[in-house]
């Protein structure tokens, strides 16, 4: 006859709570060390900071802050009343050499551009005046927008009018004088076009900026310094319903690249 094996039963331990307490306090202990640490403000480290900000903003309030490193506390006779906060005045901090170099750089760059786009304006005022040529200030730099017909016979490519000719020729000097990357960009209005010479409006629009590429090389500007590319109708400029909006958006652009890290060597 098999004996019925005893199973004993164990031990029930009333303390395991110790066990999860001791890691609780453990993990808080741990967290206000941190809180603490954060919250111990160095003064190098402050002052570094206050400098640079200063620097980038030129004018700022200077208060003397004391006694919050290494846990001193504050002394009253350092801190400054409300009253004599209020009479503090702006101090001018100089910038530091390169936020100063860069500033000096972005004002020669903008004052170079806005000379460059004024001798432009007097040299095409003329054109200007009749509407065959527009200069403007956009985001990019400058730009000048010819209609295709002061340059072009209709569905062609080629610079046919000797005063076309003779405009890119006179505008040549100055953008060869600004010393900027310019970008050159055919576009068309949405009328399809299909003759022998050209499939497409794509076509038609990237050879138009071509031929105007090709005359501001030969009068002086540098390879590296142009682009030429054809948008087809992909950016007008006006409404494609009407005849006077298909007009406008039949052009030539000139951008005349503000960007100051594109200089032409």
């Amino acid at each position: 006859m098999l004996r019925r094996k005893l199973i004993k039963e164990e031990a029930v331990h009333h303390d395991r709570w110790l066990v999860s307490y001791a890691d609780f306090i453990t993990l808080l202990f741990a967290f206000f060390v941190v809180m603490y640490t954060s919250s111990t403000v160095n003064q190098k480290k402050y002052d570094a900071l206050s400098s640079s900000m200063s620097s980038a903003f030129n004018l700022v309030n200077i208060t003397p802050i004391k006694g919050i490193d290494q846990g001193k506390e504050n002394n009253p006779q350092d801190s400054l009343s409300l009253s004599q906060k209020k009479d503090q005045k702006l101090v001018l901090i100089e910038p530091i050499d390169i936020v100063k170099l860069k500033r000096e750089q972005y004002l020669a760059n903008k004052a170079k551009m806005d000379l460059t786009r004024s001798d432009l304006i007097k040299k095409l005022k003329p054109l200007i005046d009749q509407g065959k040529i527009s200069v403007a200030q956009v985001p990019r730099g400058i730009r000048i927008d010819i209609q295709d017909n002061f340059l072009f016979a209709p569905g062609s490519a080629k610079i046919s009018s000797p005063l076309a000719v003779e405009t890119l020729t006179e505008i040549t000097p100055i953008l060869v004088n600004s010393n900027r990357p310019i970008d050159i960009e055919g576009h068309t209005d949405n009328k399809p076009i299909k003759n022998k010479e050209y499939s497409s409006n794509w076509e038609l629009s990237a050879l138009r900026a071509t031929a105007v590429l090709k005359i501001l090389n030969q009068e002086g500007l540098k390879d590296g310094q142009l682009s030429a590319t054809g948008f087809a109708s992909s950016r007008p400029i006006d409404s494609n319903e009407s005849p006077q909006g298909r007009a406008k958006n039949r052009r030539v652009s000139i951008f005349v690249i503000q960007d100051g890290n594109a200089s032409v060597q």
